[in-house]
Protein backbone atom coordinates (compact mmCIF):
# COMPACT_ATOMS: atom_id res chain seq x y z
CA UNK A 1 0.00 0.00 0.00
CA UNK A 2 1.06 3.39 -0.48
CA UNK A 3 0.01 6.60 0.24
CA UNK A 4 -0.04 9.98 -1.82
CA UNK A 5 -1.56 13.28 -0.73
CA UNK A 6 -3.08 15.75 -3.77
CA UNK A 7 -1.03 18.92 -3.88
CA UNK A 8 -3.04 20.27 -6.22
CA UNK A 9 -5.18 19.63 -9.66
CA UNK A 10 -4.31 21.49 -12.52
CA UNK A 11 -6.90 21.22 -15.15
CA UNK A 12 -8.03 17.17 -15.74
CA UNK A 13 -4.39 15.80 -13.71
CA UNK A 14 -4.40 15.46 -9.89
CA UNK A 15 -0.94 16.09 -8.96
CA UNK A 16 -0.17 13.67 -5.82
CA UNK A 17 3.06 13.37 -3.84
CA UNK A 18 3.80 10.23 -1.72
CA UNK A 19 5.22 10.33 1.67
CA UNK A 20 8.64 9.97 0.25
CA UNK A 21 8.24 13.16 -2.18
CA UNK A 22 8.16 11.17 -4.90
CA UNK A 23 5.33 12.72 -7.39
CA UNK A 24 2.42 11.08 -9.34
CA UNK A 25 -0.36 12.53 -11.96
CA UNK A 26 -3.59 10.56 -12.04
CA UNK A 27 -6.29 11.43 -14.64
CA UNK A 28 -9.40 13.20 -13.13
CA UNK A 29 -11.34 10.09 -14.00
CA UNK A 30 -9.74 7.97 -11.60
CA UNK A 31 -11.08 10.13 -8.99
CA UNK A 32 -13.27 12.32 -9.78
CA UNK A 33 -14.36 13.73 -6.08
CA UNK A 34 -10.58 14.40 -5.47
CA UNK A 35 -9.68 18.01 -4.05
CA UNK A 36 -6.88 19.34 -2.54
CA UNK A 37 -5.44 17.88 0.73
CA UNK A 38 -6.58 14.66 0.11
CA UNK A 39 -5.20 11.23 1.45
CA UNK A 40 -4.76 8.72 -1.51
CA UNK A 41 -4.41 4.95 -0.95
CA UNK A 42 -2.88 3.11 -3.55
CA UNK A 43 -3.67 -0.90 -2.72
CA UNK A 44 -1.56 -1.72 -6.08
CA UNK A 45 -4.72 -2.04 -8.38
CA UNK A 46 -7.07 0.62 -7.51
CA UNK A 47 -6.40 4.63 -5.86
CA UNK A 48 -9.24 5.27 -3.36
CA UNK A 49 -9.75 8.40 -1.32
CA UNK A 50 -8.98 7.71 2.56
CA UNK A 51 -11.78 10.12 4.26
CA UNK A 52 -10.39 9.61 8.02
CA UNK A 53 -7.45 9.93 7.12
CA UNK A 54 -7.75 12.77 5.24
CA UNK A 55 -9.53 14.53 8.17
CA UNK A 56 -6.90 13.10 10.63
CA UNK A 57 -4.07 15.08 8.59
CA UNK A 58 -5.89 18.39 8.28
CA UNK A 59 -6.65 17.96 12.29
CA UNK A 60 -3.11 17.99 12.81
CA UNK A 61 -1.73 20.63 10.57
CA UNK A 62 -4.75 23.28 12.12
CA UNK A 63 -3.42 22.32 15.43
CA UNK A 64 0.09 23.03 14.14
CA UNK A 65 -0.71 26.19 12.45
CA UNK A 66 -2.65 27.32 15.38
CA UNK A 67 0.83 26.48 17.26
CA UNK A 68 2.67 28.59 15.38
CA UNK A 69 0.30 32.12 15.80
CA UNK A 70 -0.44 31.57 19.36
Amino acid sequence: MKIYYTDRIEGNIIVCQSEDGSMLELEKTVLPDAKEGDCIVYDGSTYTIDRERTKKRKEEMDTLLNSLFN
